[in-house]
């Protein structure tokens, strides 16, 4: 199941920086920023009150450790989208959106670090060919 959901995030995830660099050409990057995360937000709300996911009860039970990570996972998310939608302002497409999945490299790395994965030489030698496809896709 998880790689259909993680198909579904490929596909929206795609139409999300077309319509991005879209609304870029005529938007100020933080503006565009800080619409998007309120418009997601009233969405995400609405689809988290119809599945009966999220309640104030459910919000009190979360451990403040957990509340820590919540909020840096948000400014994370908000600082990467601010930087995304400004190199779109001034970049391609195709060469904002290769370096940007750099972060595909760091996960790589930091989940073996952090999370114990294990660094196979499948994976070393898949992440060092998505680097080399990267950079011919930036550069050229």
């Amino acid at each position: 199941m998880w790689f259909v959901y993680a198909m579904f995030s490929a596909i929206s995830g795609c139409f999300s920086t077309i319509f991005g660099k879209l609304a870029s050409q005529r938007v100020d990057p933080t503006m565009i920023t800080t619409l998007r995360s309120l418009l997601m937000s009233i969405m995400l709300i609405g689809v988290a009150l119809i599945t009966q996911q999220i309640s104030f009860e459910r919000c009190c039970t979360i451990q403040a450790k957990d509340w820590l990570f919540i909020t840096l996972t948000a400014l994370a998310g908000g600082i990467s989208w601010l930087f995304y939608f400004s190199a779109f302002k001034y970049g391609l497409v195709s060469k904002v959106v290769s370096v940007d999945r750099l972060s595909f490299i760091f996960i790589i790395f930091l989940s073996a670090y952090i999370f114990g994965e294990e660094l196979t030489w499948g994976r070393i030698s898949g992440a060092t060919l998505m680097v080399m496809g990267i950079m011919l896709i930036a550069v050229t």
